[in-house]
């Protein structure tokens, strides 16, 4: 028997955020933001294989799409039961296979990963592990115009994208809007860690400038740009509920569904620059 707790009315939230569109006209609006919450995987009430971040929809699905790709289990009849719990902001799955199956994922111990291209927390085995950094940041501002040139020069600067049409690219700009470092990669971890990594040892304040990104922005992805002290992180899509949670922690700028023309603004409105005289909204 399989307990499916989860429903798409807990799999978002709505929040507000402030949508600056052509020739810097606000409107506060209101968007469905994507849940993303810790599921911690337990065997046969005893193993604690791996938590992983995931959105509170369709988790039966998963559990069992993951113990099959993981090949913990040959066959969906050898999950013998699979019930979910939540507490807050934290899921249970209890899983319960066979004692053939669990004497083997004994052996090979708890999940070790290499870092997949598109996972959110990458399996740790601890709610502890997941840290939420909440540095002080920098209250340098950004002008609008700044974000929207960097926007429209990202594309021409993608050269292994204008190659291969599928790859995540993560890039930094100064508040003039220049870009000066732009790193690509099938993962959207891995082309944010390549910026991370020529940022940290380049002599321009990252804190000065602003981070783009062409994926989504899950939370590890705020937290990530805040280990270098990024103050404005620029995404393609909206970002989700704990991210924007982090970034407002944080003091950062959190800006999601970011075109040439118009972006939402879900957090730190306040180190946006705009050429009326009129004040930026608060978020």
């Amino acid at each position: 028997m399989t307990t499916r707790p989860d429903s798409l009315a807990a799999a978002h939230v709505l929040r507000h955020a402030i949508e600056i569109g052509p020739e810097g006209v606000q409107e506060r609006i209101e968007l469905g933001i994507a849940e993303e919450i810790p599921l911690t995987l337990i065997f046969n009430e005893f193993h604690v294989h791996a938590v992983m971040m995931v959105t509170p929809l369709d988790l039966h699905d998963f559990v069992l799409g993951f113990v099959l790709t993981e090949k913990i289990i040959a066959a969906p009849s050898d999950m013998i039961s699979c019930h979910i719990e939540r507490h807050d902001e934290q899921l249970t799955a209890h899983i319960r296979i066979t004692g053939a199956d669990f004497s083997r994922l004994i052996r090979r111990g708890q999940r070790l990963l290499t870092g997949g291209s598109s996972c959110g927390l990458c399996g740790v085995t601890s709610l502890d592990n997941i840290a939420t950094a909440t540095p002080s940041l920098p209250a340098h501002s950004i002008p609008v115009s700044s974000i929207r040139a960097a926007l429209n020069a990202l594309p021409d600067q993608q050269v292994l994208n204008q190659q291969v049409h599928m790859v995540h690219a993560a890039a930094w700009a100064s508040p003039d809007g220049i870009i000066h470092y732009v790193r690509e990669d099938v993962g959207r971890h891995n082309a944010l860690d390549k910026l991370i990594g020529i940022l940290s040892q380049s002599p321009r304040d990252p804190g000065r400038g602003f981070c783009l990104l062409t994926s989504r922005c899950s939370y590890e992805m705020v937290e990530k740009a805040l280990t270098l002290g990024i103050s404005t992180l620029v995404a393609v899509s909206s970002p989700t509920d704990r991210a924007i949670q982090i970034a407002r922690k944080a003091d950062m700028t959190l800006i999601g569904n970011a075109r040439r023309d118009r972006f939402s603004v879900f957090c730190g409105g306040h180190r946006l620059v705009r050429p009326e005289t009129l004040e930026m909204m608060t978020t």
